[in-house]
């Protein structure tokens, strides 16, 4: 019949049309598939080349700013061959120690260093005139340093005006008798505060707090070059200055222990002053001892210097 429909050569057009244009859609969406999976990919190569490329830099870089030790770090409790005192033991011995006032006992509770026994007798005789009564004794159980075995005891002092103390550090002889380290308890200085400050020595070795610092000035003006510490002592009321050459085995060592927990670490230094330096400025020379106890070689010689 005439006018029911579209004529036959028409219906066939529309139907061709409409399966190309699906065509052409899927090879559309195929096209931006390929194109997200081939972008992805390149974005990931890139990051790789960039990852292997800048991190060597950066790691070098980090170890020219002193960031970035290269010195073994160290575990939490130094094995030993002899087992530590127990609190009652540290305290008593600390305790007993403190009382002697006869030079022949000496040897038996500390470990006198270069003192003699009738100077670390006249030291404890004299403590009591310096830092007044002794108020209490703390347990600080295992304080390992210096890749030496060390246990502690915190003496306190009555003070009206602050608190004072003092650390008895522990350490075991040859024998394994513990004994008290008697140049950190008596934070010894070579020479001393007087003579550093007011006489001007050139070179000396100190026992310190240390923590960073930003000042630059004088001999130590360029900061590209210097990493700057502040160090102070309870036994003067005089802040120093301590900078040590960046990239150099001493600034790796002072980083590594600012990495451990605290902030304000203890070390035993060898110090000098420098040409056009100011009265408090001092180079480092050496980080002898991670803590005031020294042990037989300094404690910088485990970090290597980077240029």
């Amino acid at each position: 019949m005439r006018g029911t429909g579209l004529p036959k050569q028409g219906s066939e057009q529309c139907c061709d049309g409409s399966r190309g244009k699906r065509g052409l859609e899927y090879h559309k969406k195929l096209v931006r598939t390929w194109s997200l999976i081939m972008g992805g990919l390149a974005a990931v190569s890139l990051a790789v080349v960039i990852f292997l490329w800048l991190g060597p830099k950066m790691k070098s870089a980090g170890s020219r700013a002193g960031q970035v030790s290269s010195g073994p770090r160290q575990e939490a409790r130094v094995v030993s061959r002899f087992a530590s005192p127990s609190e009652d033991g540290a305290l008593a011995l600390v305790k007993q120690a403190l009382s002697i006032r006869e030079p022949e006992r000496v040897a038996g509770f500390f470990r006198p260093g270069a003192a003699s026994p009738q100077e670390v007798v006249d030291f404890l005789t004299g403590m009591e005139f310096v830092d007044g009564v002794i108020e209490r004794y703390t347990w600080l159980s295992s304080m390992d340093a210096n890749r030496l075995s060390i246990d502690g005891v915190l003496v306190s002092f009555e003070d009206t005006e602050k608190p004072r103390f003092r650390l008895a550090l522990l350490t075991p002889d040859e024998a394994g008798t513990w004994k008290i380290d008697f140049d950190a308890f008596a934070r010894t200085v070579k020479p001393s505060w007087d003579a550093i400050f007011e006489k001007g020595a050139a070179l000396a070795q100190v026992r310190v707090e240390i923590a960073k610092d930003s000042y630059y000035n004088g001999a130590f003006r360029d900061d590209n070059q210097w990493v700057c510490y502040r160090m102070t002592s309870p036994d003067t009321e005089e802040m120093l200055l301590g900078y040590c050459k960046v990239g150099s085995r001493q600034a790796a060592a002072l980083n590594w222990m600012f990495s451990k927990e605290g902030n304000k670490p203890r070390a035993t230094l060898e110090v000098r002053r420098v040409d056009g330096g100011e009265s408090r400025q001092f180079e480092i020379l050496k980080v002898i001892a991670e803590d005031w106890v020294v042990g037989e070689a300094p404690f910088d010689e485990s970090f290597n210097e980077f240029d």
